[in-house]
């Protein structure tokens, strides 16, 4: 078939969504991987558990995409009513899935629950449509077409989705646009805004060939780009604007590629084979917290001490503090980290003190951060953090920890 329209849409069902127990994250994982592909999503629709509203929401999208990608409604409660709904629409009978039905009853059985009428709804499809297995979940999934658009259903939980999107849908979305492969490479940058950052791509951005594009995304302190690059202009153009890139972001970016920055150090750490320790005080041992998420940490990271409080500085690492202010300052940082130094002996240490909020000095506002890595040679960095929330500017603070602890192992 061959259709005049040419959008993506995503369709989203259940009430949480709209009264803010949840947020509609399918929508955004479709969303990412469509980019990937060189296309996008043009609009992205949430309704309630009702069936006139989605009734209502899928006859319309089936006017303006050729493609449409629900999520939700496909389980066992009396609110799950998509497969019901789809079979009024296309005026078919709804019927069991044999395959889930088996899988269904072997789930059950090792469990030692029932089968109930509610449990089998799950595996309830519309007849008029094609099954798409689910592999991590017992209600499958369903597609047909409506006019020039084929809708794919999906169950809402992400686990579930996310698989069907990668081994069903995203095959069948290649089919029907076409696409081209599309190669792409990122860049993680700490330490300038997203403003500078187009700025300086501009040049760069007004001589990529066609099918080729950059993309821009802020994950709070971080800025990444992406170069997204179609294989019908060949290899050897996107190894030219890498280098072109690489060099304009070197000052700024902490790696390539999808690694994130705590995965990064702890790598750094574990391939020159050196231990870290931390003093943490206004970000409340997040640094360490981060790192020890990353597998492999325990090779690395002693550990830390969260040396909150003003007394805490000194019962815990003999830093003593004359007055508040004297808390928040280089010197304190620095002489928390020569503390850490002495009673670890870890190969870097650092410390970090800092404003949160809401109080702060004459002299530093709120969002001042102090850092001290010692690693070959000391490290002291001043920062300040734009504020949004406590958590936010303690993320920030923790990051550009972890950053300057990445300059240090990478010092010659």
């Amino acid at each position: 078939m061959t259709s005049k329209i040419s959008n993506i849409e995503t369709v989203a069902i259940g009430d949480e969504l709209l009264v803010g127990k949840i947020s509609d994250t399918n929508s955004q994982f479709v969303a990412n991987q469509l980019f990937n592909l060189g296309l996008r999503l043009s609009r992205q629709t949430v309704v309630a558990d009702d069936i006139s509203e989605i009734t209502h929401a899928l006859i319309e999208s089936s006017q303006r995409a050729r493609v449409v990608i629900v999520f939700g409604g496909l389980g066992p409660t009396s609110d799950d009513k998509t497969a019901e709904c789809v079979a009024k629409i296309l005026n078919c009978k709804i019927v069991e899935h044999e395959p889930s039905k088996e899988k269904l009853f072997s789930f059950l059985k090792k469990r030692g629950r029932e089968v109930t009428p509610a449990t089998l709804k799950q595996i309830l499809y519309p007849e008029a449509t094609q099954v798409i297995s689910n592999s991590k979940g017992l209600a499958p999934g369903f597609f047909f077409e409506l006019g020039e658009s084929t809708f794919f259903f999906l169950p809402g939980v992400p686990m579930e989705m996310e698989v069907m999107i990668s081994e069903s849908v995203l095959p069948e979305i290649k089919k029907i646009f076409q696409v081209a492969k599309l190669k792409s490479h990122t860049w993680r940058c700490l330490g300038i805004h997203e403003s500078q950052v187009q700025e300086l791509m501009s040049p760069v951005e007004k001589k990529l060939p066609s099918g080729c594009y950059l993309g821009y995304r802020t994950f709070f302190p971080e800025n990444h780009l992406t170069l997204y690059w179609s294989e019908n202009n060949g290899l050897f153009g996107f190894q030219e604007v890498q280098s072109q890139i690489r060099e304009i972001l070197k000052p700024w970016a902490y790696t390539e590629g999808d690694r994130e920055l705590e995965q990064v150090v702890i790598d750094e750490l574990m391939f020159q084979k050196k231990t870290i320790a931390l003093a943490e005080s206004c970000t409340g041992g997040l640094t360490v917290q981060r790192l020890t998420r990353v597998s492999g940490a325990s090779n690395v990271v002693w550990g830390g001490f969260t040396s909150y409080q003003i007394d805490a500085k000194e019962k815990m690492l003999g830093v003593k503090i004359s007055n508040p202010e004297e808390g928040v300052s280089q010197r304190c940082s620095t002489e928390l980290s020569i503390q850490v130094k002495k009673r670890t002996g870890c190969d870097l240490t650092g410390a970090v003190t800092g404003y949160m909020g809401p109080s702060a000095s004459e002299k530093d506002p709120v969002g001042t951060v102090y850092l001290s890595v010692l690693g070959k040679r000391a490290i002291e960095k001043k920062i300040i953090i734009p504020i949004g929330d406590r958590f936010r500017a303690q993320w920030g603070a923790s990051s550009y920890l972890l950053q300057t602890i990445l300059e240090s192992l990478k010092e010659k």
